[in-house]
């Protein structure tokens, strides 16, 4: 199943032929890869080097080393936590700004509330009010749960069955969320937020697919300059504490 790996960087070329035998479909969820010692024949490299490669396979997600009788690496199912954490890593050191956030959210998101408004179920709308609901309570006892604020948007992008649109909307806000975490948003803007979402959610509702567009449009404006400007605050408070 595989060739022997190139004398530079042994390790990371034994990952690129398991990480692309499992996405074509050569190894699936639940099987289990050879044996060590046949890897070992396989790749032609010592046991250092296999071991390092599973390692860095399993810190990626792609398997599972169990242990005792039966065990070894064992092909995973790739979930959206392990994907987003591959991303995040490979984001850390970019400075993704709230600009470049909100930007692929614009052009995204207002299709997923005219989508939604043309054929969400039922079902999906009552999660909807149900998340609006509990982010009402949480703002009453003066604790928004940015969770439920996050779920409303990876709801209606889980509700356009497009797995691609899941994962980038799930990523990206996921990523807000880390964003809000630092820097600290109050009372005024999680008012804003269920606001926008409430008028997202009306015009869902009456099915008026243009004015659930709109409606996202204008809410993921307000949220990029209600934390632009929270920003800049606070860099301009770290420039002084500094100076």
């Amino acid at each position: 199943m595989f060739n022997s790996a190139i004398q530079e960087k042994r390790s990371m070329h034994i990952v690129r032929q398991i990480r692309e035998a499992i996405l074509r479909g050569k190894l699936a969820p639940g099987h289990r890869l050879p044996s060590e010692k046949d890897l070992l024949v396989q790749f032609g490299v010592s046991k250092h080097t296999l071991r390092e490669a599973l390692r860095a396979l399993e810190s990626m997600g792609y398997i599972e080393i169990r242990q005792g009788a039966g065990g070894g690496p064992v092909i995973c199912e790739m979930d959206m936590d392990n994907t987003r954490d591959m991303i995040a890593s490979f984001l850390y050191f970019k400075n993704v700004s709230v600009k470049n956030l909100c930007e692929v959210r614009k052009i995204f998101e207002p299709y997923l509330a005219r989508l939604a408004a043309e054929r969400l179920d039922a079902e999906d709308v009552e999660k909807l009010k149900a998340l609006n609901e509990a982010y009402r309570k949480s703002l009453k006892r003066k604790k928004p749960a940015m969770k439920d604020e996050v779920s409303f948007h990876i709801l209606l992008a889980k509700a356009s069955g497009n797995p691609v649109m899941i994962l980038i909307l799930d990523f990206v806000n996921n990523l807000l969320i880390d964003l809000k975490s630092h820097l600290k948003p109050g009372l005024h803007f999680s008012e804003k937020v269920l606001a926008a979402h409430e008028s997202i959610l009306e015009a869902i509702l009456a099915k008026d697919g243009q004015a659930a567009a709109d409606a996202m449009y204008s809410h993921i404006c307000e949220v990029e300059a209600e934390l632009e400007e929270l920003r800049e605050i606070n860099e301009d408070e770290s420039v002084s504490e500094a100076s």
